[in-house]
């Protein structure tokens, strides 16, 4: 039996929250280690394998997380999800050594992991039926913003400065969660589905949708954790670095309800298409006019909107082309190859910046787009075969 729905202070108290958890797990961590890693010369493809970390503990813990959730409620899970942040900070405050970064970013993982299921679940929870697909867009709108402000924190700050102010934001975040609905109401409802045992059914059902998550975390992680490193290398400062990563990151925020729209109004493979293309030029652009700053903030803003475009429409598709029970198991599904291209991006990306220099990275980030644009072709045109046939 679910609980009544939540009332707007709670609402309003869920989404800061979460907002604020997401300026530090996703649009500030990985800076922050990235960049301690670089002040003791440790070479790009080891800084991506670092970044990656996080992401590998997020793709492990994830399955587990639904039992915790049920045994313990979400109120409880959150204050976890808290301690595991606050842990992981709080040993950046005492060294920078690479073993200290790598067990912070195992305790950050969880957090992770813990607070995105948490936060799925109570927006579901908190949300109208007649509402909730706007609930959940607004949400992700949020999570793209956090990634946008998150850069914005080294703007004029040291390091060590940055990490205290992640440690008062995580608090904050923690301050809101309490004012937010829980209840054996919310772990009923998300663990009513059994989402391992329609996998299989799922992979054939929204292949395209699972595709793009693999690749919207690809890119994205890669892009928050790397590109300082990228700018500092064409002679940009680390406050200029941060200002042109957090224009990715409101690309990734602004850019979604076009997106959305175009893709009720048309379809998702022209949504799809177009941040594809996006995805292209902006890399094209970036290649060739590196040190134009304005260039270079422009084709940020948009390859950040395509690159969450990519994932916002993934979950669209698939709640749409899914039935209500079925809607959990395929949100961790795209939850699950999201992580994966946030586990292969920084890895790959550290390496292409080791081996092509500089412009490793946009090649890669091209080449991926470019593949994508083929396998959703291919896949198209495959379906049309099949119908084709099916109706001689």
């Amino acid at each position: 039996m679910m609980q009544a729905r939540g009332t707007k202070p709670q609402t309003i108290a869920l989404f800061s929250g979460s907002l604020l958890f997401q300026i530090i797990q996703v649009g500030t961590y990985p800076i922050l280690i990235s960049q301690f890693l670089s002040r003791g010369s440790v070479s790009n493809f080891a800084i991506g394998i670092f970044v990656s970390v996080a992401w590998i503990v997020v793709f492990a813990a994830g399955p587990f997380v639904p039992r915790l959730l049920a045994s313990v409620g979400t109120g409880r899970a959150n204050t976890i999800a808290f301690g595991f942040t606050l842990i992981s900070l709080l040993l950046l405050v005492l060294s920078s050594a690479p073993g200290i970064i790598l067990v912070s970013s195992v305790a950050m993982g969880l957090g992770l992991i813990i607070r995105w299921i948490v936060c799925d679940t109570l927006v579901v929870h908190v949300s109208e039926p007649n509402i909730r697909g706007r609930m959940i867009g607004l949400h992700e709108a949020l999570m793209g913003l956090g990634i946008g402000l998150g850069p914005l924190l080294f703007v004029g700050w040291q390091l060590e400065t940055v990490t205290w102010i992640c440690i008062g934001i995580a608090i904050a975040g923690q301050l809101a969660f309490l004012n937010t609905v829980s209840g054996p109401g919310v772990e009923e409802e998300a663990t009513d589905a059994k989402p391992q045992a329609q996998q299989r059914f799922l992979i054939q059902v929204i292949l395209t949708a699972l595709v793009a998550a693999f690749f919207a975390g690809f890119i994205e992680n890669s892009a928050i954790a790397l590109l300082p490193l990228y700018f500092e290398n064409v002679q940009f400062s680390l406050n200029t670095s941060a200002i042109l990563v957090s224009s990715f990151g409101f690309g990734g925020t602004l850019l979604q309800p076009g997106l959305g729209y175009i893709a009720d109004r048309w379809s998702y493979y022209l949504a799809q298409m177009i941040c594809i293309a996006s995805i292209i030029l902006s890399c094209v652009a970036i290649f060739l006019f590196t040190d134009l700053m304005v260039v270079s903030l422009i084709a940020l803003f948009f390859l950040g909107g395509a690159a969450g475009g990519l994932n916002t429409l993934a979950v669209i598709e698939a709640g749409r082309s899914q039935s209500a029970r079925q809607i959990p198991a395929a949100m961790t599904a795209i939850a699950m190859l999201y992580t994966l291209g946030g586990i292969a991006g920084p890895v790959a990306s550290g390496a292409t910046l080791d081996l092509f220099q500089n412009q490793g990275m946009m090649l890669l980030f091209t080449a991926s787009g470019v593949v994508l644009a083929v396998f959703l072709f291919l896949y198209r045109y495959r379906i049309s075969l099949r119908r084709g046939s099916g109706r001689r």
